[in-house]
């Protein structure tokens, strides 16, 4: 059996790799002409690891990511708010929390899969079913035929949109964009094994160290429409390390990032042999830090429903009823905001206990 896969992200290669750890021809289209091979970093929560190591690559995720064993949370004066151990995830949920540097993280699934598969410069124009068979046309002029075709092309999907349209996105209405950077872990004065984050009404900064000697620093700050306006905003914060790392940020490796509210995830995500995963799927506000987990979640129950599938169809019919719902759930948690927000959550690692795993058991009821 042939599977297509549009999209050469994480979530793309890690579908890919599962597929292909069952025996199946699996063809990686990418609409660029080469694989990034640069970026911020990542925090990934044990409903990631847990599918990563269902898939078959715990060893190698162990090797790149660092664990997180506590969550500290701090004011702009540098006063604890809120602190939390989490060194016994691993045994508690079956994988720790984690920080990652993204290039490593690409990496990783690229040498999983094999660079040799993946057919870069594939731009997507359209796609449909064909009898029994799913085609994608490319915009290059190719066509590609295959038992199935599953759209990992990320927030702006080509396949989403062919399926069932696009998306109605709306600029978020407390943080307009995150800005992010790498910076030396020796740089700055952090716990090495912890998520920090600094909080107070109307921006907020966090640190995850992510390996290799580096840290990763994103944030936001309510009406900060320029790094100017960031930068400001923290000016005063003096008894935390932020204004330093602003001060030693180099522009050309700044990333920002706007931020965007979905009005809901699509109504359908398959169509005969066509389905879509990831962002392509349930594009979500990063506040809860669960974009790439839920990927990975994608990626591993595709792989569970390939493992005796009745027919494709049918395969992709159980992916989608195990998926949907439970990433339409974890959308409307990440809409809540952050801690200190205008909602009062919790601080993210106790909302990752208290909503974000009990929908693993949903799911598993399911």
């Amino acid at each position: 059996m042939r599977i297509g896969i549009c999209g050469a992200g994480v979530g793309g290669l890690a579908t890919a790799y599962g597929l292909m750890s069952l025996g199946y021809e699996v063809d990686i289209f990418e609409r660029a002409s080469e694989l990034r091979t640069t970026g911020a970093g990542f925090n990934l929560w044990p409903n990631a690891g847990r599918a990563i190591h269902g898939l078959g690559l715990r060893d190698q995720y162990e090797r790149i990511s660092v664990k997180l064993d506590r969550y500290i949370e701090l004011d702009s004066e540098g006063k604890e708010l809120f602190s939390t151990d989490t060194s016994n995830w691993p045994q508690k949920y079956g994988a720790p929390a984690v920080g990652l540097y993204r290039p490593e993280l690409a990496k990783m699934m690229v040498d999983a899969v094999g660079l040799e598969n993946i057919k870069f410069d594939h731009d997507v124009a359209s796609v449909e079913n064909k009898g029994e068979k799913a085609v994608c046309h490319f915009t290059n002029g190719q066509s590609y035929e295959a038992d199935a075709v599953i759209g990992a092309d990320g927030i702006n999907s080509k396949v989403r949109e062919q399926l069932v349209g696009g998306v109605n996105f709306q600029p978020n209405e407390l943080y307009a964009y995150r800005f992010r950077s790498i910076i030396k872990l020796d740089d700055v004065d952090i716990d090495p094994a912890a998520q920090t984050g600094f909080y107070d009404r109307g921006g907020w900064f966090s640190y995850i160290p992510i390996g290799m000697g580096k840290a990763y620093w994103f944030g936001s700050v309510s009406g900060a429409e320029t790094f100017d306006d960031f930068v400001e905003f923290f000016r005063g914060w003096e008894r935390t390390p932020i204004p330093e790392t602003l001060d030693t940020t180099k522009p050309e490796a700044l990333v920002k990032s706007p931020l965007q509210d979905v009005n809901g995830i699509p109504y359908k995500w398959t169509h005969g042999r066509i389905t879509i995963i990831g962002d392509a799927a349930h594009p979500m506000i990063p506040d809860m830090a669960q974009g790439a987990s839920q990927t990975f979640v994608d990626a591993q129950v595709i792989r569970d429903v390939f493992t005796s599938p009745k027919n494709v169809e049918d395969a992709l019919k159980k992916y989608e009823k195990a998926r949907r719902e439970v990433a339409s759930s974890v959308v409307k948690i990440s809409q809540k905001g952050l801690f200190l927000g205008p909602y009062n959550v919790d601080p993210i690692a106790i909302r990752y206990e208290n909503e974000i795993e009990p929908l693993t058991k949903f799911a598993q009821k399911n």
